[in-house]
């Protein structure tokens, strides 16, 4: 006889946590249920009969069922969740990666072009930084488009740099790395011609460089190729045609990652996730986030906001506020095309009759979240994500206050 599978054990801490962000404890029974997915790396450059052999390779390696996610390309979706990536033969000869489809989603629903150049605000462990890399790169002629990955972590930022030395190939020639604070980010998109000798050759004639004079650290990226490492290159004045703030947040719907704190020890989630003080500063960092990431990018250019959270105030909260400080004529969220009858995506939370008491004179920036989309996990068969696809329909200069950059408050 079948039977449901046995629900976490949570902690009274996590679990007031949980309470505290209106986030139903249920969803954490699916976790046994969900696979495990995986990212074929360069997809676009495999054959279908080469994918076709991947794949049979993939299911005879771990021993059950291995199939492709229908609407989001090159991502595959392993049947036992269990199943380690050093089992598999694809993943020793670096042909996948380890990347739960709801990520993919999020770095896809930017619509990168070749010639892009992108902004991953924060952009560590480099999954989706990777995956960007690859975008840049499908085309039939030569693509000359850029991603800036930016983190506050030196040893987040090292790790990018492992994962796009060892996978990127060829594609870690658009990418640059800066070590620095996402809320203040200020360098520019990469000069237009950054990758032709000829044109940098011409600027230091026109204007040399002086002797002993430095360039300011704040403008030299923490890693790059040599070509994007130039002074010339990063002496560029155009903002970014996309930008993915895929925020720091309390990772609470990443099924996987909750689970983990189980052989771990449930005290790490104190200050790692349930932590009070945490809870109220993560939203506010968000915002600033999201603030700074729509500064840097260019009129008619896409940003993608994203968490791997399911509290309100880490997703609508933050919109709100955001679609608050921006009219309508500014910033316009968009149907993210990839999940049009593809991954099952469910609606953001809209306050119920009782609950819009204290934000009642924010029906309309509810109203303009309608295009932002949850995963369930319970529905989408993925971790749990938050995405809204945010157009710059035109640039507004204003400055905002410190104070003032903070998520949707409760009038009282």
């Amino acid at each position: 006889m079948d039977t449901e599978p046995a629900a976490p054990q949570f902690p009274p801490n996590f679990l007031a946590f949980l309470k505290e962000n209106h986030i139903d404890v249920d969803v954490y029974n699916v976790q046994k249920e969900l696979p495990r997915y995986v990212r074929i790396l360069r997809f676009s450059q495999k054959s279908a009969t080469e994918i076709n052999e991947l794949v049979q390779q993939i299911r005879t390696d771990a021993g059950c069922d291995v199939s492709e996610v229908d609407g989001v390309p090159g991502f595959l979706r392993i049947a036992n969740q269990d199943i380690k990536l050093s089992q598999l033969r694809a993943y020793a000869a670096g042909s996948i990666i380890g990347m739960d489809v709801s990520s993919g989603i999020a770095a896809l629903s930017l619509s990168v072009e070749p010639g892009d150049n992108v902004l991953d605000l924060c952009c560590a462990p480099g999954a989706k930084l990777l995956l960007i890399a690859e975008l840049l790169s499908i085309t039939a002629g030569v693509s000359h488009g850029t991603v800036t990955g930016v983190d506050i972590s030196p040893h987040r930022i090292s790790t990018c740099r492992s994962l796009i030395k060892k996978h990127a190939g060829s594609n870690k020639g658009f990418v640059r790395l800066y070590a620095q604070d996402g809320t203040q980010f200020s360098c520019m998109a990469p000069r237009t011609n950054w990758w032709d000798p000829a044109a940098i050759r011409d600027a230091q004639l026109e204007q040399p460089e002086r002797k002993g004079r430095r360039r300011a650290a704040l403008d030299k990226p923490w890693f790059a190729p040599k070509l994007l490492s130039t002074k010339y290159a990063c002496s560029g004045s155009e903002l970014y045609d996309r930008v993915l703030v895929d925020a720091e947040c309390t990772h609470d719907g990443s099924l996987a990652h909750v689970q983990k704190y189980e052989r771990w020890g449930w005290e790490h989630l104190d200050t790692q996730v349930v932590n009070n003080s945490r809870s109220q500063q993560v939203p506010v960092l968000q915002s600033k986030l999201l603030e700074n990431g729509w500064q840097m990018l260019k009129p008619g250019g896409v940003l993608v906001y994203s968490t791997c959270s399911l509290s309100r105030f880490q997703n609508e909260y933050v919109l709100g506020g955001f679609l608050a400080r921006h009219a309508e004529n500014e910033a316009q969220l968009e149907v993210i095309p990839l999940l049009q009858n593809q991954v099952a995506a469910s609606p953001v939370w809209q306050p119920s009759a009782e609950e819009w008491v204290g934000l009642e004179k924010y029906r309309e920036v509810f109203a303009r979240m309608k295009h932002a989309v949850r995963l369930d996990p319970r529905v989408s068969n993925t971790s749990g994500m938050f995405i809204a696809r945010i157009k710059k329909l035109c640039d507004v200069q204003t400055t905002f206050d410190v104070e003032d950059i903070v998520p949707l408050k409760l009038e009282t």
